[in-house]
């Protein structure tokens, strides 16, 4: 235990993988050092927040009609506030009476800023992609000029008022007066620019997802290849079997998640080389790959990265783009756009991550740079400072 006092640290996210995973090391890290963790979220994740040691709070969620998300990040911001908003009357009533010490929010998890506000409780914000910087609205929020401008805003700041609170304390995700984000520094875009006061770039803050079953390779010398588009973007048969073709010569170990929206048998006859699942154990396999075909969302980038495993980044949205953009500019792999990605790209695109020294090089600089950035350690520490900090 540190020498900070114990306290009740509730967390506030979202019901989406990305945004959940990333959090449960800073969980296990905050528990060893004797704190009370709370984790507000839906069902579906109440076995990933208890095995991480914290105690979930459970609120209701709109599932809408079993669609994938929208593609347009406007459209998932005025989501992600519709999720927030209808949260916060269960919120309300389960912190009532137990108020926490400190809200760690997740960029999106508006109704911990809300909370926040109202209880006069310090908050430090989690961000497992991109801290706000300079022209991230027009780029990644479909050319919008500003955060006001997004849909969902006026709803955010219609709730802040009806609590009689200052609205400009959404902002806060802009610039907040603590700040954790989930990469290093080097790969947020246009670090020079972000403007919350006290910020962290702590990398991917690993937890032990032993949870998630194991997973080792046929053989030991096996030269495995991950191939997955995350959790989300997942309904994409025809980027499967393009897959399927591409590395049908038996080079590679072809490991590849599809997600529940996509049954095996769309995909064509399978070599024996190639195995297809709903789900896999990421950090296991990542352990044992040679290369990640992947959407370049930023945990799976980071984890890449932790186990110098080159990618080929085939983004499906906005902020996947950024994300491979950066992977191309600092050398961690290759941006292979998904209106190019045929079986003849991927196959050359995979054979030049996995033999090109300049991206070997590139892997293993950043790599170097996860290992002194912390980690679930970093990102405790700056939560019990802001501890500290308050009166």
């Amino acid at each position: 235990m540190s020498g900070t006092r114990p306290a009740h640290i509730a967390v506030v996210n979202l019901p989406m993988h990305g945004h959940v995973n990333p959090t449960l090391g800073v969980v296990e890290e905050l528990v060893r050092r004797g704190h009370r963790v709370t984790y507000a979220i839906t069902e579906d994740f109440v076995h990933q927040v208890k095995a991480a040691g914290a105690e979930p709070v459970v609120y209701p969620v709109d599932r809408g009609d079993g669609t994938e998300p929208p593609e347009r990040l406007a459209e998932g911001f005025a989501l992600a506030v519709h999720a927030s908003l209808g949260s916060l009357p269960a919120l309300t009533r389960a912190y009532a009476a137990d108020r926490p010490d400190l809200i760690l929010y997740d960029v999106y998890g508006f109704a911990g800023l809300v909370l926040g506000a109202q209880w006069r409780i310090p908050t430090v914000l989690f961000s497992p992609t991109h801290l706000f910087y300079d022209d991230i609205v027009p780029e990644l929020f479909d050319g919008a000029p500003g955060l006001s401008a997004l849909p969902g805003y006026a709803d955010l700041a219609a709730a802040f008022a009806q609590r009689g609170l200052d609205s400009s304390r959404i902002h806060e995700i802009e610039a907040a007066p603590y700040a954790v984000a989930t990469l290093p520094r080097t790969f947020q875009r246009r670090p020079e620019t972000v403007a919350a006061r006290r910020v962290a770039y702590v990398g991917p803050a690993l937890d032990d997802r032993s949870y998630q079953g194991t997973w080792r390779p046929p053989y030991p010398d096996s030269r495995v290849l991950l191939i997955s588009l995350g959790s989300q973007f997942t309904r994409r048969p025809d980027f499967y079997r393009a897959c399927v073709e591409a590395f049908a010569d038996g080079d590679h170990h072809v490991v590849m998640s599809v997600g529940p929206g996509v049954p095996p048998d769309q995909l064509g006859p399978l070599p024996s080389h190639v195995e297809v699942h709903e789900h896999v154990p990421q950090l296991a396999v990542l352990a044992h790959a040679r290369a990640f075909v992947t959407h370049a969302g930023m945990g799976g980038t980071m984890e890449a990265v932790h186990h110098g495993v080159p990618m080929v980044a085939v983004p499906q949205m906005a902020e996947q783009r950024v994300n491979a953009r950066q992977i191309e500019e600092l050398r961690l792999g290759i941006h292979l756009p998904r209106e190019q990605a045929g079986p003849e790209e991927l196959r050359a695109a995979v054979r030049r991550v996995t033999s090109a020294p300049e991206i070997r090089a590139g892997v293993s600089a950043l790599r170097s740079e996860l290992s002194y950035a912390g980690g679930a350690r970093t990102a405790v520490e700056l939560i019990e400072e802001a501890l500290e900090a308050t009166p």
